[in-house]
């Protein structure tokens, strides 16, 4: 997966607030803690293997489109790319990726905020939507993952990445200086809300082990076929 320079992060960083940048885990990306800059890239390297699985199995011949809402710094832009015919990016503040448009060559990738998403975009036209480091900021959550439902075509396939918010990830925000709680909900709670809302999962891997060690949760969910699933919280 491709990485965003370190001069280009540092000037997105300058171009939005202070809490975007943090919602946007630019400091995460740049922290001088080996071990912190493992963890904010490890996690979007396995959104990246799960987005190449989402496609593996889908008809190369048809237009294929990813959305990757709450897209921030558009760290994810390239890795779709090679996959899609199309890459739709969302997010409220898209300065940082109108930057990263703007240094790398990604003429398949469309940016839109959220409202217009909704309203512009066909039904079930939606091969793949990505969202990472992002559900656990929004409440409620209905209004988001009915938008999700609704855009995605049938065979299609929701990537989501979720802190966990248990004792370990609080230690790790603290040790990257990141102070007070503006995280809506966490993993569990929002796996509950996206299985409730007529999904089911696919694949799950937890980062960066199962238990106690796991931070983030990365899920692949497909609109349910049947029933939905009450639970599925592996191990």
């Amino acid at each position: 997966m491709k990485r965003i320079p370190r001069d280009l992060l540092a000037r997105m960083a300058d171009s939005v607030s202070a809490e975007d940048r943090d919602e946007m885990a630019i400091p995460s990306y740049l922290h001088r803690n080996p071990v912190m800059r493992w963890m904010a890239w490890r996690r979007l390297e396995v959104v990246a293997e799960f987005l190449r699985h989402s496609f593996e199995s889908t008809d190369g011949n048809s237009t294929r489109t990813i959305m990757d809402f709450g897209c921030g710094t558009g760290v994810l832009f390239d890795e779709a790319s090679k996959l899609a015919d199309h890459v739709i990016g969302v997010d409220l503040v898209l300065e940082p990726a109108r930057m990263l448009l703007g240094s790398w060559d990604l003429d398949k990738v469309s940016l839109m905020h959220p409202d217009e998403a909704r309203t512009a975009l066909p039904r079930g036209s939606i091969d793949t939507i990505i969202a990472a480091e992002v559900l656990e900021h929004i409440d409620p959550l209905d209004d988001t993952i009915a938008l999700f439902r609704e855009h995605l075509k049938a065979s299609g396939r929701l990537i989501v990445s979720l802190p966990t918010e248990n004792a370990l990830y609080r230690f790790g925000r603290r040790l990257a200086g990141f102070k007070g709680h503006y995280h809506e909900s966490n993993a569990p709670t929002i796996h509950r809300e996206i299985l409730g809302a007529g999904f089911e999962p696919t694949r799950m891997q937890k980062i960066p082990a199962p238990g106690p060690l796991a931070i983030y949760w990365v899920i692949e969910y497909r609109p349910a076929l049947g029933e939905t699933r009450e639970e599925f919280v592996p191990h």
